[in-house]
């Protein structure tokens, strides 16, 4: 046992520094044996079941055990195992993930809700049980009971559809069988981690099988929140990305004979968060004034004080502050919460801590409802799949972790319903060297009264919300918004053998999306005087108190937030517009691959994706509503191939591909200047505006389309056998993705800010280098003649490289860092010879600091209102992954 242990250790630190040693061995084909030794590992890329190896496709696959050997827990969980994929939750909320394959990259809102509702359509499909999820929220439960979970690199257009240009994620629940069995697992960790998870199944005839799988799982946050206002004695010490999970799959089957079965499932989840954070890092001072101080006083609570949205007075950290200085240190309990005490205090207390007066609690109830009937005509199988889904999700995101309360962002999807109906065959003939697949795809979604409301004030007003403008409390309401998706597709592909080892693939999809979204975005303005109410286009006063946070502010100025074609407010009584577009665009996949010998293919594959236009409910001006559909056409070249390196079995899979992306779907933040003049009259120009001398302008947000993007790539996954009871494998990517084009002309009425805008020759913000090492070693059955089974020790390393970023208007400072992270787990197998196993488990050994950025790749710098501004002042926040954690699973078979 020593002797393999201290192996397994020698090969995990061998992988963790990225190489692997053959000792100069030649590669050989390996003979049918030696390959036996590897795992076959079908998949269903293409509609039917597959060898991965022999699929045109740079795929990932990964069963249950995988799962579990591995330390994956969600669908966040497999950037860690999956070249060229990062996945993480928007920096604002813990329920939504942004999924990037390739470095295709979700849409994400600049404001404060990180999704806007279904505007905007994801650049890579996740498909559960054959089910489309068409949004980024409520992919955050545990995964339970799983097949296998498949990972398909770049676009796949033809046969998974649309909304793929960088890929798709498929995991498939286990199927109800014909025996009676099941197991049961427990789970305890650190940081209150408790699960409970089992399924059972159930023969009850010999046509009818039932399956019953439930997960409940309960993990107290990471982040220690360490509030406390010091003049009013309230505490906030809720931790930070905890959360209570529960979760069932319920699936009957029905197969009276072996050429027909029906397969319904209900699966339901319920999930309940404490919601993400930032951590101060610290804080930087440029050369900007503000407002005619020194630089640092832009960091809120710095020079000028305030009274929040809850009614807690925030001094100044300085008391006396020029243009060129800033002195004397206010000693007074109300400065406790000004951000640099906060910064300081989180310094002292550590990486994984943060100072949040208002937790970003949310809650999501998810229900998924489906049946697929599946019939085999000897040559032909048809298959056909409905399925309805429904979820409620609420929740808020609060001031960026900030020890006070100035933005706040109350999101809502009170009623999202989707449909789906798919039919699809399957065939052969020509001799079996034909092999052909076709099918229809409809889809059907809609949210009624979904977004939210969207509380702004400025720190920089001085003083609590007043009546007068510039310090009034400012609230966006998008509650009345709705959206209505259709999508309709036909595809079909063929694969023919040209030769014995010579395989041509070809398909194509066509697809015709509708698209529909009513907007009633309204503003109050807080509080209010007739006066002030007089100053707002189209505004009306309303003496009605308005309350927030438990404070009454007195009169609102109610208005409209939507503008006419011109860039005018509408009336308040003509507040709203409802937009429709359609979209339809066919999509391609040409392949030819070939066998070089056993064991070894070479592919080649040119195929396009095709990503949905969309109608962006976060502007106000219908002339910039609508994005157009996203275009890409992707080349790969690839070899899988089984060798025998010494005796020792070997894998080795490359890709290297080239993606050319167009029409790139984007939303940025332009000068309305439709109702501006220049100081002393005239018209508010492009040079007008740079000069800083136009009045009467404001932000909008405006959905366009940059023009091009090139993304060039290379990914690699290896296994390697040198023993019977040792695997060793690494896996990695290399990726530039940059845009080529991103110029563009602003609309009539619009102006370009002054800030840079044209990022042309700038990276798309993803690590360039990713890579992760995995040691696996079976170190002995019973050892020291303990009943302990099969021994198992697992070694994972997973490395990224800092993300990229374009840092022209941020603070070098600002650049991230890259950062690895080690996991092990201890397996013994057949426990006790009682059908258990027990495993011992420990994540981020080294308990790494390690952070996410921002959306552009950059750190965080508070305020908001100065993040990528140049030479302003700003503290470095980021969102923390998880420390080190460890914990025991023990499960029983039956």
């Amino acid at each position: 046992m020593l002797k393999r242990f201290v192996v397994a250790l020698l090969a995990s630190s061998t992988l963790t520094c990225g190489t692997l040693g053959f000792g100069g061995a030649q590669a050989q084909p390996a003979t049918g044996t030696q390959a036996a030794s590897l795992d076959t590992v079908i998949v269903t890329a293409r509609k039917r079941a597959e060898n991965e190896q022999q699929v045109p496709i740079a795929i990932t696959a990964l069963s249950q055990d995988d799962l579990d050997r591995l330390n994956i827990r969600t669908i966040e969980d497999l950037r860690y195992v999956s070249p060229s994929v990062y996945i993480a939750p928007t920096t604002f909320r813990q329920d939504t993930l942004n999924i990037t394959i390739r470095g295709q990259r979700n849409f994400d809102a600049p404001s404060g809700g990180g999704n806007p509702g279904l505007g905007f359509d994801t650049a890579s499909a996740v498909y559960k049980d054959g089910v489309y999820y068409a949004r980024a929220i409520g992919l955050t439960g545990s995964l339970f009971d799983i097949e296998n979970v498949q990972v398909l690199k770049g676009p796949q257009g033809t046969l998974v559809g649309r909304n793929t240009t960088g890929g798709a994620v498929l995991y498939h629940s286990r199927e109800p069988e014909a025996e009676f069995g099941g197991y049961a697992r427990a789970t305890l960790g650190d940081y209150g981690r408790a699960g409970l998870q089992g399924a059972i199944n159930l023969p009850l005839s010999d046509q009818f099988f039932l399956r019953i799988a439930l997960n409940t799982e309960n993990q107290k946050g990471y982040i220690s929140n360490l509030y406390f206002d010091p003049v009013t004695g309230e505490r906030n010490n809720q931790p930070a990305f905890g959360s209570k999970k529960l979760g069932g799959i319920f699936s009957l089957k029905w197969q009276p004979d072996e050429t027909f079965k029906l397969l319904m499932r209900a699966d339901l989840a319920v999930e309940h968060g404490t919601g993400s954070t930032y951590h101060d890092l610290g804080y930087f001072v440029g050369t900007a004034l503000s407002q005619g101080r020194t630089s640092v006083c832009n960091i809120p609570g710095t020079c000028v004080g305030f009274t929040d949205l809850r009614g807690r007075p925030i001094a100044p950290y300085y008391l006396n502050a020029s243009a060129t200085s800033v002195s004397g240190v206010n000693p007074s309990p109300a400065a406790y919460n000004a951000l640099l005490n906060s910064v300081d205090r989180q310094q002292k207390a550590g990486f994984w801590t943060a100072e949040q007066a208002v937790s970003n609690l949310y809650s999501g109830h998810y229900q998924t409802y489906s049946a697929t009937a599946d019939k085999d005509f000897g040559d032909i199988d048809v298959r056909w799949m409905g399925a309805y889904r429904t979820w409620k999700n609420f929740g808020r995101a609060v001031s960026r972790g900030q020890p006070f309360e100035t933005n706040t962002y109350l999101y809502q999807f009170p009623n999202y319903q989707s449909w789906q109906s798919e039919l699809t065959v399957n065939g052969t003939g020509l001799g079996d060297r034909l092999k052909w697949t076709s099918g229809l795809f409809y889809f059907r979604e809609r949210s009624p009264n979904d977004g939210g409301y969207l509380y702004l004030f400025l720190p920089s007003a001085g003083s609590a919300p007043s009546p007068v403008a510039g310090r009034q409390l400012t609230v966006t309401d998008s509650s009345r918004n709705s959206e209505d998706n259709a999508s309709y597709a036909f595809y079909a592909q063929a694969t023919y053998k040209l030769l014995p080892t010579t395989r041509v693939t070809a398909g194509i999809r066509y697809t015709y999306d509708e698209r529909f979204a009513h907007i009633a975005t309204q503003t109050v303005r807080t509080p209010a005087t007739q006066a002030t109410s007089n100053t707002v286009v189209n505004g009306v006063f309303n003496p009605a108190g308005f309350t927030f946070e438990s404070i009454t502010y007195a009169g609102q100025t109610n208005a409209c937030a939507l503008t006419n074609a011109n860039g005018v407010l509408l009336p308040l009584a003509q507040c709203s517009a409802d937009i429709k577009r359609s979209f339809h665009k066919p999509t391609y996949t040409l392949a030819v691959d070939q066998d070089l010998w056993d064991g070894t293919m070479v592919y080649a594959t040119l195929r396009s994706g095709y990503r949905s236009g969309a109608i962006n409910t976060q502007a106000i001006n219908p002339a910039v509503l609508v994005a157009k559909p996203e275009q890409v056409t992707d080349y790969e070249i690839g070899v899988k191939a089984d060798w025998d390196v010494a005796g020792m079995p070997l894998r080795t899979n490359f890709a290297l591909y080239h993606t050319s992306y167009h029409d790139i779907q984007v939303q940025t933040s332009l000068p309305n200047v439709t109702l501006a003049t220049a100081v002393g009259g005239g018209s508010c120009t492009q040079a007008v505006f740079n000069a800083g001398q136009c009045l009467g302008n404001f932000n909008d947000n405006v959905t366009l389309n940059a023009k091009a993007a090139k993304i060039y790539g290379v990914e690699w996954d290896l296994t390697l056998l040198p023993t019977d009871w040792l695997t060793l494998g690494t896996s990695g990517s290399y990726i530039d993705p940059r845009y080529t084009d991103f110029t563009f002309t602003p609309p009539a009425g619009y102006l370009l800010p002054t800030g840079t805008t044209n990022l042309s020759g700038t990276p798309i913000p993803v690590p360039t280098w990713q890579t992760n090492h995995t040691a696996s070693a079976n170190l002995g059955t019973d050892l020291a003649g303990l009943p302990l089974g099969d021994t198992v020790f697992t070694a994972h390393y997973y490395w990224q490289s800092r993300y990229l970023a374009d840092l022209r208007t941020f603070h070098p400072s600002q650049r991230t860092s890259p950062y690895g992270l080690l996991n092990f787990r201890l397996q013994f197998t057949d426990f006790g010879h009682k059908s258990a196993d027990l495993s011992f488990f420990m994540n981020n050994v080294a308990n790494e600091e390690a952070c996410l950025p921002e959306y552009n790749g950059a750190l965080n710098s508070a305020p908001n209102g100065t993040f990528g501004v140049a030479n302003t002042s700003g503290v470095l926040q980021c969102v923390p992954l998880p420390p080190r954690m460890s914990g025991v699973q023990l499960q029983y078979k039956f």
